[in-house]
């Protein structure tokens, strides 16, 4: 039995969700795995909760156009398609995408995984996860969660604020049963919203979060950046930014959000 078979087997026996996931498609390597449930959803070939976990990718891409370094056989790098109400279609989805990651890392691992406004997941203040979510409108609406989580490998020595869950755990963690937690906690984290609304995510993303009550730098691509207080988000997943001379809601779309000196992240003590 081939790796791939393996892990498709181990899926079909021991997935517990109700809808997400069902079907999964694994592939080796893939340019993107959100990239390819969008293809696929083009041509009306999948359907709600349809998911895609590829061995590798070679085009993965994050915010803002940046590339995700995607070695095959090492981490996880999974998207999920989901058809929400019309109405629900926001940057809501990305903070419930990043809740789901940090509920399924803490089951798996006992980890206490953070969330940095706006789709990066950490351990003690460095990366092991992204989340880039597109969304569209046709034929229905339609909204792509793509999700990328460092679980074993290196990591580069000049990317000091990147780390792997093996590393921080010292020693291997079964990909296969990671993926099928992440799945089946974000099949939970998208009812409770649709059930609960936007403030159930807000309420939940900042409970685990790492950016509330820290200084922090907003850059913006051509413009000058600033440095003020992460005061709250809001229910569409802004971020209000205040210091005494303005008080801004920054959007995911366009602004990067550093640590006050300029580094990765705000200190986590």
């Amino acid at each position: 039995m081939t790796r791939l078979s393996h892990r498709m087997q181990h899926i079909q026996s021991e997935l517990s969700s109700k809808w997400c996931g069902h079907p999964t498609v694994v592939l080796e390597v893939v340019p993107s795995t959100n990239r390819w449930l969008k293809e696929e959803w083009a041509l009306g070939r999948i359907d709600h909760g349809t998911a895609v976990w590829a061995d590798g990718q070679t085009d993965g891409r994050g915010r803002l156009g940046r590339q995700w370094d995607s070695p095959s056989g090492e981490n996880i790098y999974t998207s999920v398609l989901v058809t929400p109400p019309p109405t629900r279609v926001g940057g809501i989805v990305s903070l419930l995408a990043g809740v789901a990651v940090v509920q399924a890392v803490r089951a798996a691992t006992g980890l206490d995984a953070r969330l940095k406004w706006p789709n990066d997941v950490l351990i003690y203040g460095k990366k092991f996860s992204g989340i880039l979510v597109e969304a569209g409108m046709y034929p229905r609406p339609w909204v792509v969660i793509g999700i990328g989580i460092n679980v074993g490998g290196t990591v580069d020595q000049e990317e000091a604020h990147r780390v792997t869950l093996e590393r921080v755990l010292d020693h291997p963690l079964s990909r296969e049963d990671l993926w099928i937690t992440l799945i089946e906690r974000l099949e939970d984290v998208y009812e409770a919203w649709l059930a609960c609304g936007d403030q159930w995510v807000v309420q939940a993303w900042t409970a685990a979060n790492a950016t509330l009550g820290k200084q922090v730098r907003v850059e913006r691509p051509g413009h000058r950046p600033w440095v003020g207080l992460a005061e709250r988000i809001d229910d569409d997943g802004g971020l209000w930014v205040t210091n005494p001379e303005r008080r801004e809601k920054v959007i995911s779309g366009d602004v990067r959000i550093r640590a006050a000196d300029g580094s990765y992240a705000p200190d986590s003590s």
